[in-house]
């Protein structure tokens, strides 16, 4: 280890002072001799020395503990948040009282999800681009097409759901988003937040500024030899056997969550993994592994031509280097971290959990003092002189109910029974009022929760209006979400399928959801694609509003209307009232409409119906149409002639 630099101040600035620097100030290890294999993107792990993978190793252990002792502050209120959220109730409680769990918390949280689920993904395609120039409208067309066809294939609406969940529960929602080689798709990957250790000198949201993060996991020995990331274990087979580590095991891998709540099992913890009698097989416990993204400068690895070098570093059990080389996604850190309350004033973000657990404690207490009081007055207290009356009768009732007293007593002497008052019956109301309060924060009001309202009967004007105001408050936070959270998490995507995506492919457009600048290309229901030339160009993820998309279109009544504001303006004249017509059944339910569609062979034989023989006249003369019920009596009566009718005569 270096000492420490000899500063020898002769006034009182640091520009009369005299400054020794000690050997190698600064560096972290000696990688000089390797510069041409990382500049060539290659995994030197296996080439380090002893003295260099221990330095190495004790400088992600410096990284981790920094961020540790600044994160942990908040494993015990996040401990409170997942019990709250789960309505968790330890499985060996025998006392009946603490049972009772208030869940409207739960159904509270799972509005806000549901709404930002919708307003964030519930989009088709998933996630809105737009080209920054005129080149790169048709890709980013194209390319939001293919991302979307990717969300897909990877359940990524599942692993959006739990960045949003992390994101409510925790305010902190560490996520990966990697480039699968194997299955040629990006992946976004999970992560607890008890164990993501990013840097604590930078705060909330100013993420690009981190010099490093790490995400500590438990896998099998077998998942990281066969994910192709770490050609070390193939050449050192002794690998395979854990490692005993370091007596000063690192604090930041001890298990923070609360045993066996949701099936949460220490991964850590050694199992029976080898049968006595065999010695041809074992499982092996679990190994941890502590992945690094870091920014280095050139000195500090002793490569002085370099600038800024981003690297990744794994660990195996808190001692072995087994990846060492180039960040592979240039100079971005693959991972985002979501919160639900953005404030760049604060390290960690806020969650919604911190603002109303004070809340949800409250009424789970009166809950459970309404439970005591009540047990309390169906077993009341009895004072019982035992000179005058049995005392196990009364505690052990015999089957004809006879209790003993001695000669003399009357009924009721030696016996008294005192009333518990019920002190806690307005203690529904109080919990009435915290569910209020935890609504009023949360903007989760009954009416977007589905139920009834509360304070009696409203119109459904009100409640609309009600509804609408919730929802302005939660479309904020989804419109500042997805500037902070979801846009790098979409660029983050975009560049993998630009940099690593196959050269060609194709995918499937739907005919109802297909913009006018890729009707040319599509072919049979799906449209190729050259990586090289299609994909390309400046594309950045548009931003959404907040609103929940596409909730208009979705009512049947709001098409009606339209038809019928056309039809009183004559815009019916200048738009395709039967398209609009179409969309309308479609907003009814009814998605499957082609079959009950009339052939181009059934049409030319039968020739126009009598609706769309009456549209073609009223549009002649510049009318509206009439419903399909008046052409009829029209028909019948003779005043109008079927076009196919007219055509045979006049043959």
């Amino acid at each position: 280890m270096s000492t420490s630099p000899k500063v020898n101040f002769r006034g009182s600035t640091y520009r009369s002072a005299e400054y020794v620097s000690p050997p190698n100030e600064g560096m972290v290890v000696d990688l000089s001799e390797f510069a041409d294999k990382l500049v060539a993107y290659e995994d030197i792990s296996s080439d380090l020395s002893e003295e260099q993978e221990r330095r190495i190793v004790d400088y992600v252990k410096s990284m981790v503990d920094m961020s540790y002792y600044k994160i942990r502050g908040r494993y015990d209120h996040w401990k409170e948040a997942d019990r709250a959220h789960d309505v968790y109730v330890p499985a060996n409680t025998t006392n009946f009282r603490e049972k009772a769990v208030i869940a409207d918390t739960r159904a509270i949280a799972d509005t806000v999800l549901t709404y930002l689920m919708a307003a964030l993904g519930g989009r088709n395609p998933m996630f809105q681009l737009e080209g920054l120039n005129r080149k790169s409208r048709q890709s980013s067309l194209i390319l939001e097409r293919v991302l979307h066809q990717q969300m897909r294939r990877t359940a990524g609406e599942a692993r959006l759901a739990q960045l949003l969940l992390d994101s409510i529960r925790y305010g902190f929602a560490p996520t990966k988003v990697i480039w699968d080689a194997k299955s040629n798709q990006n992946q976004i990957v999970n992560f607890d937040p008890r164990r993501c250790f990013p840097d604590p000198r930078v705060n909330f949201g100013d993420w690009d500024n981190m010099q490093y993060v790490v995400f500590a996991d438990y896998v099998s020995y077998n998942s990281l030899l066969y994910s192709g990331l770490y050609p070390k274990l193939r050449k050192f087979p002794a690998l395979r056997h854990k490692i005993s580590p370091p007596h000063n095991s690192w604090n930041a891998h001890h298990w923070h969550k609360e045993s066996l709540r949701g099936l949460s099992i220490d991964p850590a913890q050694a199992h029976q993994r080898e049968r006595s009698d065999h010695a041809y097989f074992t499982l092996g416990d679990a190994r941890i592994i502590d992945e690094t993204w870091v920014r280095l400068s050139g000195h500090e690895i002793n490569i002085p031509s370099i600038d800024q070098i981003f690297l990744v570093i794994t660990i195996l059990d808190e001692n072995v280097v087994i990846r060492f080389q180039l960040n592979p996604y240039g100079r971005q850190m693959p991972v985002v971290i979501g919160g639900l309350y953005q404030d760049q004033h604060k390290t960690y973000g806020q969650s919604l959990y911190d603002l109303i657990l004070p809340m949800h404690d409250i009424a789970t207490y009166l809950m459970r003092s309404r439970i005591d009081n009540i047990s309390a007055a169906l077993n009341n207290l009895i004072f019982v002189d035992p000179t005058q009356v049995s005392v196990p009768d009364l505690i052990d009732r015999n089957p004809y109910g006879v209790v003993r007293t001695l000669p003399g007593s009357k009924p009721g002497d030696g016996v008294f029974i005192a009333q518990v008052p019920d002190v806690t019956r307005g203690h529904f109301q109080d919990i009435s009022a915290m569910s209020e309060l935890k609504q009023r924060v949360s903007a989760a009001s009954d009416a977007q929760q589905g139920m009834p309202t509360a304070g009696g009967v409203r119109t459904a004007t009100e409640v609309q209006r009600l509804t609408q105001l919730g929802s302005q408050r939660l479309g904020v936070l989804s419109r500042v979400m997805s500037a902070t959270t979801i846009r790098p998490m979409v660029r983050m995507m975009v560049s993998n399928i630009q940099d690593s995506l196959a050269l060609q492919g194709s995918i499937k457009i739907d005919s109802q959801n297909m913009p006018n600048q890729l009707s040319g290309l599509v072919d049979d229901g799906y449209l190729d694609y050259d990586v090289s030339k299609d994909l390309q160009g400046d594309i950045d993820y548009l931003v959404i509003d907040g609103t929940l998309p596409l909730e208009p279109t979705r009512n049947a009544e709001t098409w009606m209307n339209m038809l019928q504001i056309m039809q009183q303006t004559g815009l019916n004249m200048e738009y395709d009232a039967g398209q609009i017509a179409e969309e309308a059944i479609r907003a009814m339910g009814i998605t499957d409409m082609d079959r009950f569609k009339v052939s181009k062979e059934q049409l030319q034989r039968e020739g126009p119906s009598p609706s769309q023989q009456m549209s073609l006249m009223e549009k002649a003369r510049g009318a509206s149409v009439q419903p399909a019920e008046n052409v009829g009596r029209e028909v019948e009566k003779g005043n109008l002639i079927p076009l196919n009718e007219a055509r045979r005569n006049n043959g």
